[in-house]
């Protein structure tokens, strides 16, 4: 975990501070009171930044990051203040190569965020080419802990992890299922991933799949409620889809143990064929196209949905441009690698689709 180096004079702006950042699982901080202490320190400590305020007694911030300077110290480092910044004091910034300003009074969170994305960036990731649902599943089955923060239309989200547990959901007047069911709802949303962070409190104990298949739920019941005529995709069903040729390469992949061709608009199943012992591909591929049907809505270019059971995956991909068909295919945990296996589908996909 990166050390962070914070200096601030003020004993309740450094301890809550510390606390704060502290509790996010970003950074493990390391306070001093003044500029000289933060030398000393750095002499004794393996430190990998540094946040300072510039206003301090015994050694101010600017004198802070003057020595820094001529000592070549190459470290990252942020300034937070609650002075002006003109047009001299940005220039001298500049000069000492600044990753980032913060303005007094902070705001913890947005601190934290914008303090790991400057100092920290390989633990940060922009997310695209997979829809919000495949991201947080893809968390869950790699067993990932971190923040994902959604934004979309003014609006912030925040969905916790904790080692592929979901636990904690947050916008800015809801907390837990509530809050994870309105950002799952939110059409074009950009996302951006922070690992390391750890969530303060546990809202949502639920299991993962059984909050994203709620919330495709709701996003049907909501689409319906709105005309959902309007926005549902149209297309006539595919005639000329070789149902057999299809399943018979998809259940090639190793680890295959079912695997069924479904209409996406209608949900009726072309095909489907199971080499697993009590696998009912008919129940599946029910569920697998409402989960379709609702990712259809969003209109996020969807690429390919995953769920996680006790001994299975289940990896959901439309055929070709026209999405009016989709593969569902059924994988052995214990046999299956899933990221092979959803290049391999993906593959399979493309070519069927021509």
């Amino acid at each position: 975990m990166p050390r962070l180096l914070l200096v601030d004079d003020d004993d309740f702006v450094r301890s809550a501070l510390s606390r704060a950042l502290n509790r996010t699982g970003g950074f493990t901080v390391i306070p001093a009171e003044h500029g000289r202490r933060a030398l000393e320190l750095l002499a004794t400590e393996q430190v990998d930044a540094i946040l300072t305020d510039l206003q301090m007694p015994v050694m101010d911030g600017l004198t802070l990051l003057a020595e820094l300077f001529e000592r070549e110290t190459r470290l990252p480092v942020a300034v937070m203040t609650g002075q002006q910044i003109h047009a001299d004091l940005r220039h001298r910034l500049q000069t000492y190569g600044i990753a980032a300003v913060f303005s007094k009074p902070v705001d913890v969170v947005l601190l934290a965020d914008e303090l790991q994305r400057v100092l920290d960036p390989k633990a940060v990731g922009r997310i695209s080419g997979i829809t919000l649902f495949g991201l947080l599943q893809l968390l869950e089955v790699e067993r990932k802990s971190g923040l994902v923060l959604v934004k979309a239309s003014q609006r912030e989200g925040r969905l916790y992890f904790e080692d592929g547990v979901f636990v904690h959901a947050h916008t800015r007047v809801l907390d837990g299922l509530e809050a994870a069911y309105e950002i799952l709802g939110w059409p074009d949303p950009a996302v951006e991933i922070f690992y390391k962070r750890r969530a303060r409190q546990r809202t949502v104990h639920e299991p993962l799949q059984h909050v994203l298949m709620e919330a495709a739920r709701l996003l049907d019941e909501s689409a319906r409620s709105r005309g959902a005529e309007d926005r549902t995709v149209h297309s006539a069903p595919r005639q000329d889809v070789d149902a057999d040729r299809i399943l018979a390469d998809v259940l090639k992949i190793d680890g295959a143990i079912g695997a069924a061709l479904v209409q996406a608009t209608t949900g009726a199943i072309l095909g489907q064929a199971a080499v697993g012992r009590g696998l009912d591909m008919t129940h599946a591929a029910k569920i697998a196209r409402d989960l379709v049907q609702a990712a259809l809505r969003l209109r996020d270019g969807i690429e390919d949905i995953m769920i996680t059971v006790d001994t299975q995956y289940h990896v959901m991909r439309v055929l070709g441009p026209t999405e009016d068909v989709f593969v569902h295919l059924v994988l052995d945990r214990e046999r299956a690698s899933l990221g092979l296996a959803r290049q391999q589908l993906a593959k399979l996909a493309r070519n069927a689709g021509h």
